[in-house]
């Protein structure tokens, strides 16, 4: 959220990646690709859906800037309840725009898992960057 951005190059600005429904969420393992001549990912932050109860989440993230590329896992702890509530936002992206033109944010093949490893929410969810 939003699904298009409009930014000035060398601005900086926020993706909120959310989450509907979310019911017995208990891990979200997220793949972000990105043109890095286009963006630099500054930093992921956490989002408030996965320590909804109070309980913080187990989080890490490995971003690649000059590959385009971060990876990010959420995890509630080991014998932690699944989070049921109706929305909330897993993560924030904090990006740089470095160019100029469209692009596009993937996230290929999210597969949001409950406590029984299900997948309960899934999709290729894309956000289109347009740098003036």
């Amino acid at each position: 959220n939003p699904p298009q951005a409009n930014v000035a190059s060398g601005s900086s600005f926020a993706v909120a990646v959310l989450l509907e429904g979310a019911s017995d969420v208990a891990s979200a393992p997220i793949q972000l690709a990105f043109d890095p001549k286009m963006l630099h990912l500054n930093d992921v932050t956490l989002g408030d859906l996965m320590g909804a109860d109070g309980q913080p989440p187990a989080f890490s993230k490995n971003i690649q800037n000059d590959t385009g590329q971060a990876t990010i896992q959420l995890n509630r702890l080991p014998g932690a309840p699944g989070v049921t509530v109706p929305s909330g936002i897993l993560v924030y992206l904090n990006f740089q725009a470095i160019g100029h033109g469209s692009t596009t944010v993937n996230m290929p093949g999210v597969a949001v898992r409950n406590t029984q490893g299900q997948v309960v929410a899934g999709g290729n969810p894309q956000v289109t960057v347009n740098i003036k």
